[in-house]
């Protein structure tokens, strides 16, 4: 239920809310859905893309250290070969074991000489072997660079037995830490990768000897690090056991679990150090050793990553150009109307001299050529209403004039003030010469307008009269008219009424002494006359039925203030529905009538 009500009342604001804020909204939406859709497109293919790329590079590079490992491990297989086929390398096995003779290659012994010509020309060839040892089962061994570190037998270690009971398989064996073998080169074990084979007589397969190839692990370590997998990914090589044959400088390795290559898929990702790696592992041929890549996948996520930041930039950038074309285009049409709503506005005020004027003849043009046509009738009936009202109203004057007589009116008064000052009747020439006042700036010569000044003087008249009639009921004060608006030109007999109306509904009807105080402001825009008195007031349903009647003539409820109505409608129908009066009543307080002028100076 809330929820309907909230939605009704955004639909409420929505619909309330101006035609550019509308075109505008609906233009974004459009082109942010149109931007977001080909984004999201992009961003996912371009995400996929890059994932395929990546495993596609991944798999090329892995294929070719594998290719130029293996093509190593067949070398050093055939070399193996090759040597155990020669004829001096076989004599050696066969006819040193036989014999009695030295076990050392320094005793000049031709079998031995032969033998390490042999494995001489083949170390000179190849420059990634670090040695070739063989060894006969008389512990006898020949080698032009590697010895036995100590006198223990060298067909007790575990490298020669192995190799002795799988005479038909090829050891590798992965950093030969312990064996009883010293390099003349100094090549430590980790240093090295070891190739073991058996030897076998042809005739009778007994074996006869073993061959030791150490191959330098250089070589691998060229291999791994000629390739390049993103800014931190790798490559590594690991033994049947799971053991590191070499890897490049990485922490990242050591934290690897054989438990993850040994699930049987050949790609897992895995979290390490909190960051997702991709991890793929192949086997080499007739061997379990693996060559495995690690790669981080917020490398790949980093491109993807960088490429929504520019697509983001993009929409931004296109959402700001889109904006500002849009804000142009609907100004190009919300602009005219905009001009046309503040002239209706401003003709609703009374400014009906104001027409709308547009450069083309569009559905807006044509609106305001109507508008022009209705403001131009009305213009013409207000001011034919208007003439015949003043006329009307003057005719009325002249036959009042004519009924007083002024002149006969202003002597006879003379006559009753001199008659008054020389029985010292005080009192009586005060209110006569009020009386006369009242009358004089009342007909004013049938002027419709007089100043400020003279305004407050026949409201001041007033106000002398009626003090005498309530003199234990009425006090009055009037405040100094400013200097700029003292010839302030205004319609006669405004404040007479207002005043009239604040004595008989305000403080007659009020117990007690009532004041009236009459002020004079000024702002930029309107003189503003005040009477204020501290009356009865007005309760709040009866000063909302008078404002009623002062904002619409037409209203039925004048009669008990048709003072204050008939100002009001002179000074509208004069100045404009800008002007007039402004009520404020606070029931057993008192009412304050503003009156609301143009500033129309006249100095003369």
């Amino acid at each position: 239920m809330f929820a309907t009500i909230r939605r009704s009342k955004v639909i409420e604001q929505y619909r309330n809310r101006s035609i550019r804020f509308k075109l505008l909204f609906y233009f974004v939406i459009i082109i942010l859905l149109s931007i977001a859709t080909l984004s999201a497109v992009g961003t996912t293919v371009y995400q996929r893309s890059i994932v395929e790329t990546t495993n596609e590079h991944t798999i090329q590079m892995m294929g070719q250290v594998k290719k130029n490992i293996t093509h190593y491990f067949n070398q050093m297989e055939n070399i193996l070969a090759y040597v155990a086929n020669d004829d001096k390398i076989m004599s050696f096995f066969v006819e040193a074991s036989a014999s009695d003779g030295s076990t050392s290659a320094a005793n000049g012994n031709e079998l031995w000489e032969d033998a390490g010509k042999v494995i001489a020309m083949y170390e000179s060839i190849h420059p990634e072997i670090s040695g070739i040892l063989i060894v006969n089962q008389a512990d006898q061994y020949m080698s032009n660079k590697l010895d036995r570190t100590i006198r223990d037998p060298l067909t007790t270690e575990t490298w020669y037995k192995e190799a002795v009971s799988r005479p038909d398989e090829l050891l590798l064996i992965s950093k030969p830490i312990g064996r009883n073998i010293t390099s003349k080169d100094n090549y430590s074990a980790d240093q090295v990768l070891s190739f073991v084979k058996a030897i076998k007589k042809p005739n009778t397969n007994e074996v006869v000897g073993v061959i030791l190839l150490d191959m330098k692990l250089s070589v691998i370590q060229t291999a791994i690090e000629s390739v390049s997998l993103g800014k931190s990914g790798f490559v590594y090589i690991t033994d049947e056991q799971g053991g590191i044959v070499y890897s490049p400088v990485n922490l990242i390795v050591y934290r690897i679990n054989n438990e993850w290559l040994e699930s049987g898929y050949n790609s897992v990702v895995e979290q390490i150090n909190n960051r997702s790696f991709q991890i793929t592992q192949d086997q080499f041929e007739n061997t379990n050793w693996k060559i495995i890549s690690v790669f981080p996948l917020d490398e790949s996520r980093s491109v993807v990553i960088q490429w929504q930041l520019y697509t983001v930039l993009v929409v931004i950038l296109t959402i700001i150009v889109a904006v500002i074309a849009s804000w142009f285009f609907t100004n190009s049409i919300i602009n005219p109307v905009r001009k046309l709503r503040l002239i209706m506005q401003r003709v609703e005020e009374g400014e009906l001299h104001l027409r709308f004027n547009s450069n083309s003849n569009d559905e807006i043009g044509q609106l305001g050529d109507s508008f022009n046509k209705m403001v131009q009738e009305i213009e013409q009936l207000i001011q034919m209403v208007y003439s015949e009202q003043k006329e009307k109203r003057e005719a009325e004057l002249k036959v009042l004039q004519e009924q007083i007589k002024p002149h006969f009116l202003y002597n006879t008064l003379d006559t009753i003030q001199w008659m008054a000052q020389d029985r010292g009747a005080d009192d009586i020439v005060e209110i006569i010469n009020a009386l006369t006042n009242l009358f004089r700036i009342g007909l004013s010569k049938g002027n419709e307008t007089i100043r400020l000044e003279d305004e407050i003087k026949h409201v001041n008249s007033y106000l002398i009269i009626q003090m005498m009639r309530y003199e234990n009921k009425l006090s009055y004060e009037i405040m100094e008219v400013p200097e700029i608006v003292r010839y302030n030109q205004v319609l006669k007999l405004i404040l007479q009424p207002i005043v009239e109306n604040a004595i008989y509904h305000g403080i007659k009807m009020k117990k007690g002494k009532g004041h009236i105080r009459i002020e004079t402001k000024l702002n930029e825009q309107h003189t503003i006359l005040s009477v204020i008195d501290s009356g009865l007031g007005m309760k709040p349903e009866q000063l909302e039925l008078l404002r009623q009647g002062l904002s619409n003539s037409s209203n039925a409820e004048r009669q008990n203030g048709f003072g204050l109505f008939n100002v009001n409608e002179r000074i509208r129908l004069t100045y404009g529905a800008s002007y007039g009066i402004q009520v404020q009543s606070e029931y057993g307080k008192g009412t304050r009538v503003e009156v609301y002028l143009p500033l129309m100076n006249d100095q003369a």
